[in-house]
C-alpha cells in the first residue's frame, strides 16, 4: 500500500502570480479545497486553500470598525516592519498562500498522510517527488483505502 496508489495524479496547480479571483473560480470549478502553488519547474512553493481565501470575506467587516484609517496607521506604526500583506488584502497566490506546507512522498504508506491530516486539520496534501508536485492525496482518497480494508474483513466473517 503506497500513497501513489490512492493519490490524484497530475493535480491542478497554480503559479505565484495567479490572481485570487482566478484561484477562487478554479477551486469552485474543480470542487477542491486547495491548490498547490508551484514555480516554473513544478516545484512546490506553497498552497492556497479555501481557508486562505476566506480571509477576504472576513475582512468585509463582520462588525463595523471604528476607523480603517486609524487601524492601518497603528498597524503600520506599531506593527512589525517588512511583513507581508495581510491575506485579506492579497491579490495573487504569492500574497495569500501558506508557505509552510506539509507534503508526502508517493512511496509512503497512506497512514502517514492520514496522521498528518488529522494532526494538522488538513483536507489534502501535495504528493511530492524530487521536489515536484506529482499528485494530491485527500481525505476522500483515504476513505477509498478504508473501504478496501473493510472488504477483506467482511469476507472473513
Amino acid at each position: 500500500m503506497l500513497i501513489r496508489n490512492y493519490m490524484t495524479p497530475d493535480p491542478v496547480t497554480i503559479q505565484p502570480e495567479t490572481p485570487v479571483e482566478d484561484i477562487a473560480s478554479m477551486l469552485l470549478a474543480h470542487r477542491i479545497n486547495g491548490v498547490p502553488v508551484v514555480d516554473g519547474a513544478a516545484r512546490l512553493i506553497g498552497v492556497v486553500t479555501a481557508q486562505d481565501l476566506i480571509h477576504r470575506g472576513a475582512d468585509e467587516r463582520l462588525e463595523p470598525r471604528e476607523s480603517v484609517w486609524k487601524e492601518n496607521f497603528w498597524v503600520s506604526f506599531l506593527g512589525p516592519k517588512g511583513t507581508q500583506r495581510d491575506k485579506a488584502e492579497g491579490r495573487t497566490a504569492a500574497e495569500v498562500m501558506t508557505t509552510e506546507v506539509h507534503s508526502v512522498a508517493p512511496a509512503m504508506h497512506p497512514s502517514v498522510a492520514a496522521r498528518l491530516m488529522v494532526e494538522h486539520q488538513l483536507t489534502s496534501l501535495p504528493v511530492v517527488e524530487d521536489g515536484k508536485v506529482i499528485g494530491v492525496i485527500s481525505r476522500i482518497d483515504l476513505l477509498s483505502l478504508l473501504k478496501e480494508l473493510e472488504n477483506p474483513l467482511k469476507r472473513e466473517n
